[in-house]
């Protein structure tokens, strides 16, 4: 069945004169009827494959109606995400508290179990400081009583050796006393020497002092 005839959708004459005023008018007729008969093709064309009103309208509702449904599809997924998210969320921070519980209870016991060590190394210290101070001890009274012995002994060792130079002198005195002794008793003895008499001297009478009697006279 042709198809209707339509009128061409521009002024026909106006387009032909204008052509005419450039070309030859067989020139000018065939580039217009060439025009118009693209043109209606073209209108043909895209009322076949365009849409009308309606069915912009129907495309419309079912548009409106998808993104109804996407996004009441979109709202119940991102509630029961939330809802997913929530309840994670919830079964984490239970489980941050059992762990903050669980941790605390660990911090207490290794709090106490650190200061039950610490108790023990330190009385394990002044039991060990203690012995030390008992060893030292008695090893300090050891040299005492070492050093008081020695002493003694270094006493009793200077009184002997003071004993026995006393007595070494003594005898050595002794020994030079008998010594003399005997000297002296083996000398000879020597008779008992008389004073020598004295000298009478007669003295002559001088001349001069024999003047000096003469004057006196």
């Amino acid at each position: 069945m042709p198809a209707p005839y339509t009128a061409p959708p521009f002024h026909t004459h106006a387009f032909f004169a204008a052509l005419e005023r450039t070309f030859p008018t067989p020139t000018a007729r065939s580039l217009m009827r060439a025009t118009r008969a693209l043109l209606v093709d073209r209108v043909g064309r895209v009322r076949r494959e365009g849409l009308t009103t309606k069915d912009l309208d129907n495309q419309a509702y079912l548009f409106r109606a998808a993104l109804s449904e996407l996004r009441a599809e979109q709202s119940a997924r991102s509630r029961n995400e939330s809802a997913a998210m929530r309840a994670a969320i919830a079964a984490l921070r239970r489980e941050v508290d059992r762990l903050n519980v669980k941790m605390k209870e660990d911090l207490g016991t290794l709090k106490h179990e650190i200061q039950m060590e610490l108790d023990t190394r330190k009385n394990e210290s002044k039991a060990e400081l203690k012995q030390q101070s008992i060893a030292i001890e008695e090893v300090l009274n050891k040299a005492i009583v070492e050093l008081g012995d020695l002493r003694a002994s270094m006493e009793e060792v200077k009184w002997d050796n003071m004993r026995k130079a006393v007595a070494a002198l003594s005898g050595f005195l002794l020994v030079i006393v008998f010594f003399m002794e005997l000297y002296q008793f083996n000398q000879p003895k020597t008779p008992p020497s008389l004073p020598p008499l004295p000298v009478i001297v007669e003295r002559t009478p001088t001349p001069q002092r024999e003047s000096v009697e003469a004057s006196y006279s």
